[in-house]
């Protein structure tokens, strides 16, 4: 809630905001700490404070968030709900804001692009906002990985919005925490292209380079943001992967779901690869069952879901893995070590019979 994030009450003015986030902003900003004073948990809740102060300082942006998490708006909170008006004029608010929020930044823009090109720092090649669902289409063509996912295949409405993302950049890294009332729309330059639309899932996907090595990823509009990692990295020799949500494992069954009916999309890549076997089973077992040739489906299925899984987007919490996509999924590391320990322990048996034979 950016309300409590800044201590303030849902019906707090402009001015009472400016004043609690000057005052806030004081103590947790990087420069003014002392760096003995808990640096992780300070960085974190100055992200927070920021996060809330881009939103609530602006008032396209804040109503958009009222009428997303409350149902009403605190800039009409004296009808206690949300009036035709509000609605009416709320999509081409936040386009205006969008705009102007574009053209006031771009001096930043250069003076980071700069800054990030001298140190080999994170450079944003692509970024896209919005429904990144594929159209039925493109589905076959995408899955095969010849190539790199474009705009034009996804189902839409989609942003770019590699400048705004660009300065949001500070000492080589990007945090854009999430949470259940966070929302990638809030940030200055970006907007929701479907703000009436409750059932529409929202994405963003980055291509990156940072250290001259190109980086994707992509997360939820609620998901936590935080760049770069090594796991982002594309294999050398590989073509960018693109904008492949789990929500297009809808279109695999029954010859796929339409773009008007999403449905809900995995929570992590461990569910998701779940969910694939299940399907893979059930089509399995309704083949057999009809006397089909249920062999030669299940190596079909089977060839398919791995696929998909290579398709996944990284998963936030796989720290410390480079090429795999499931957290449940070793590392080259936790394969050798456990390799290791087996044959050990079946040398340790095999002496230990032949010295009680003997």
């Amino acid at each position: 809630d950016y309300y409590k994030t800044l201590g303030l009450s849902f019906n707090a003015t402009e001015e009472e905001i400016r004043r609690q986030y000057h005052s806030i902003v004081r103590t947790l900003h990087p420069d003014r700490r002392r760096p003995s004073s808990g640096g992780g948990e300070g960085l974190e809740r100055f992200h927070q404070v920021q996060s809330a102060w881009r939103c609530l300082s602006d008032p396209t942006r804040r109503l958009l968030y009222d009428l997303r998490n409350f149902g009403r708006s605190s800039l009409n909170s004296q009808t206690g709900a949300v009036d035709e008006v509000a609605e009416a004029r709320l999509v081409a608010m936040q386009i205006e804001q969008a705009k102007r929020d574009v053209n006031n930044m771009e001096v930043q823009l250069q003076k980071v692009l700069r800054r990030e090109r001298a140190a080999r720092g994170v450079i944003i090649k692509k970024a896209l906002y919005g429904d990144l669902r594929l159209h039925k289409d493109s589905v076959e063509e995408c899955l095969s990985g010849s190539r790199t996912i474009e705009a034009d295949d996804l189902v839409g409405p989609v942003l770019e919005v590699s400048g705004p993302l660009q300065c949001l950049v500070e000492q080589h890294t990007i945090v854009l925490p999430g949470g259940s009332s966070a929302s990638k729309a809030d940030l200055p330059g970006f907007y929701n292209p479907t703000p009436l639309n409750a059932e529409v899932e929202l994405s963003l996907y980055v291509l990156y380079e940072f250290k001259g090595m190109l980086h994707e990823v992509l997360v939820g509009d609620r998901e936590t943001l935080s760049l770069p990692y090594r796991r982002h990295v594309v294999p050398p020799g590989k073509v960018p992967r693109g904008p492949f949500t789990p929500s297009n494992v809808a279109h695999l069954r029954g010859g796929g779901a339409p773009p008007s009916a999403p449905t809900k999309r995995p929570s992590a890549g461990a569910s998701a690869a779940a969910a694939l076997a299940v399907q893979a089973r059930r089509r399995t077992q309704s083949v057999a069952a009809s006397g089909g040739n249920a062999a030669h489906l299940a190596l079909r299925n089977a060839v398919q879901a791995y696929n998909l899984r290579r398709l996944y987007p990284p998963v936030a919490g796989a720290v410390g893995r480079c090429q795999g996509t499931d957290p449940e999924e070793p590392s080259r590391t936790e394969f050798l070590l456990v390799t290791g320990a087996a044959l050990g322990a079946l040398f340790a048996a095999m002496w230990w019979a032949t010295g009680r034979h003997d």
